[in-house]
This record gives C-alpha cells, structure tokens and sequence, in this order.
C-alpha cells in the first residue's frame, strides 16, 4: 500500500514546487507590469499593454493561488457549522472536499469551453495582439490542479492515510474566540 502511495506523494511534492515557483514568477511579473504602468504615467512613455497584461496576470496569479491554497488546506470553508454538526471531523472534510470537487471540475469543464471557443475564433486580446486563449487558459489549468490536489486529498483520507492538513477547524470557530455581545 506505501508502494502506490509513493507516486502520488511525489506528484504532490512536484506539483507543489512547480506551483511555488509559478506563483513567485507571476508575482514578479505583476509587479514589473505595475511599475512600468506607473512610470508610463508620470514619464510618458507610450505602453499599451500594461494595463491589460495586468490583469491576465493576475488571472494567471489566482488561479495557481487556488490550487496552492487548496494544497495548503486554506481554502474558504464554513468550519463554524462544521464543528457543530452530529458527524465525524473526517466525514465532514471527506463531503467538503468532494463539494469542492465537484465544483472545482464544473468550473474546470466550462472554462476550458471557453478557452476552445477562444483558440477556434482566434481572438486576440484588445489592448495587443496576443491570442487569447492564453489567458482564459488560466481558468481550466488552475481549475484543473485544483481538482488534482483535491483527489489527492480524498484518496488520502479514504486509505486512512493522515493527510497533509488537519480536520481540526481553525481556532476563531470556537466560541470562545466570538466577541462577545
């Protein structure tokens, strides 16, 4: 069982560098784009793009950012209800993860529709031309990992496996942390 576990835990390890390295690139892409943006302003230099290419980074930043999130167990959840309800912590995180799941490959499904609509139309985007199925690519790869780190996380808790994160919910769910009225 540790055998074909193996692969998975690599996939992740990979995945999770590609992922932090990514992030880090986009980053720095962004906020090269925001200072040539502002200097074009005050220097009058005549940058068309920066604006646009903005915002498609930062396209690009969250969608990477959700799946990193995802693998970090930081995604938005209701532990308040959760740590209320009459189940176990582990089948509450084995539901939510597959509500997640579920949204995550609707999600992934019509923005790669979207991104075939834009590569078969050859679009390009208005600000310079540059095809943008590039862009709206972001969508289904970010949906798409995403989706990978949440079957990840599922066959980790079906095999009885402690998986990267706790099913403990966070400390502000306790009432003790509510302010009081």
């Amino acid at each position: 069982m540790q055998y074909a576990a193996r692969p998975i835990s690599k996939l992740r390890s990979a995945t999770g560098r590609a992922e932090h390295i990514f992030l880090w690139i986009l980053t720095a892409l962004l906020l090269l784009d925001v200072l040539l943006g502002i200097l074009a302003r005050y220097v009058v230099l005549r940058i068309v793009f920066a604006d646009e290419l903005g915002k498609y980074l930062f396209v690009w930043l969250c969608m990477i950012g959700l799946s990193a999130a995802t693998r970090d167990d930081q995604h938005v959840r209701l532990s308040f209800i959760a740590s209320r309800m009459p189940f176990s912590p582990r089948f509450l995180r084995a539901t939510s993860q597959i509500l997640f799941l579920g949204f995550t490959l609707f999600f992934f499904y019509w923005s790669l529709q979207l991104s075939i609509m834009h590569f078969q139309m050859e679009k390009s985007v208005m600000g310079f031309r540059f095809p943008m199925f590039w862009f709206t690519a972001a969508l289904p790869f970010g949906f798409a990992l995403t989706s990978l780190r949440l079957i990840q996380d599922i066959l980790d808790l079906f095999r009885n496996q402690p998986t990267m994160h706790h099913s403990k919910p966070p400390e502000y769910a306790s009432e003790e942390h509510w302010p009081k009225l």
